[in-house]
């Protein structure tokens, strides 16, 4: 179970503590109640006096349809999170082919749109070099549509303004 992960009830869920018409054991029933899309899985499992019981709990609660993830730690859709992932990696290994496995991989660990972010402006270096400049205006146009960067002018605080023409 990830950590980070922000659970919300499922129309299945909501049915349960509404009407219990699927009989949940009264521990589980008590820890679906608590599931309000805010608070990440820890915060969930903080609450209960046995974590490894909350924990399986949760795993239980999803399996069942009574649950689904509704964001990353920080309001980002899971489903987002992971397009954007996708995107990024698809982006740098039509770039860069073979040589953006390590890159990729470093895409694919990231845990937030922050950690993709801190990831870009090395992203766009790479493409850069490889003599890509037309795939990195590409590139920047994505991660402003999956809200990763607001702004091609500054990726980060240690990049200096991005070119805005194509190379």
């Amino acid at each position: 179970m990830d950590p980070d992960i922000v659970y919300t009830k499922t129309a299945r869920g909501l049915d349960e503590i509404k009407w219990r018409r699927h009989k949940l054991p009264a521990r589980l029933r008590a820890l679906l109640i608590t599931i309000d899309g805010k608070a990440t899985a820890a915060a969930l499992v903080r609450r209960f006096s046995s974590p490894a019981q909350a924990a399986a709990g949760i795993a239980g609660l999803l399996a069942c349809g009574f649950i689904e993830v509704a964001a990353q730690a920080g309001g980002v859709s899971a489903d987002s999170l992971r397009a954007a992932k996708q995107f990024m990696m698809n982006s740098m290994l039509a770039a860069l082919g073979p040589d953006a496995d390590y890159l990729a991989a470093s895409i694919d660990s990231a845990r937030s749109r922050e950690e993709l972010a801190g990831l870009a402006s090395a992203l766009l270096d790479a493409a850069r070099a490889n003599g890509h400049g037309s795939a990195a205006d590409t590139f920047i146009a994505g991660l402003r549509d999956f809200g990763i960067v607001h702004s091609a002018g500054r990726l980060s605080p240690s990049e200096p303004s991005a070119p805005t023409g194509g190379h």
